[in-house]
């Protein structure tokens, strides 16, 4: 079963992020170290499709981490994640910058 990136933000030397796996939405955090930690997980029957479920997420993960359409990885490590970031800084930087609604500021323009 493939694991596809929904959203992801840089933090302190790791990730956060959303991933979809199977039948579920998971927030997760990968530390620098490599530690995994599923954080959340939702049922994807709870939502009426991809844009209901960021639509209500967008509070908890600023509008600018989520890449549309998820991005497919082959492993959940610090080595995909940050290649699926640079995707995700590549499409901010293309985009002019709007304030999310939750006051909150994409962390990877300034940040490696």
């Amino acid at each position: 079963m493939t694991v596809q990136i929904l959203a992801l933000m840089h933090s302190g030397g790791g990730f956060r992020g959303c991933m979809i796996d199977g039948d579920a939405y998971v927030f997760f955090q990968l530390s620098r170290k490599g530690r995994l930690r599923r954080l959340k997980s939702y049922d994807k029957n709870m939502f009426d499709d991809h844009d209901h479920f960021t639509a209500m997420m967008a509070k908890y993960m600023v509008p600018s981490a989520f890449i549309r359409p998820p991005v497919p990885i082959k492993a959940l490590n610090a080595q995909e994640l940050a290649r699926v970031y640079a995707i995700i800084r590549k499409k901010v930087k293309a985009e002019p910058e709007t304030p999310s609604s939750n006051g909150a500021s994409f962390p990877g323009k300034d940040q490696p």
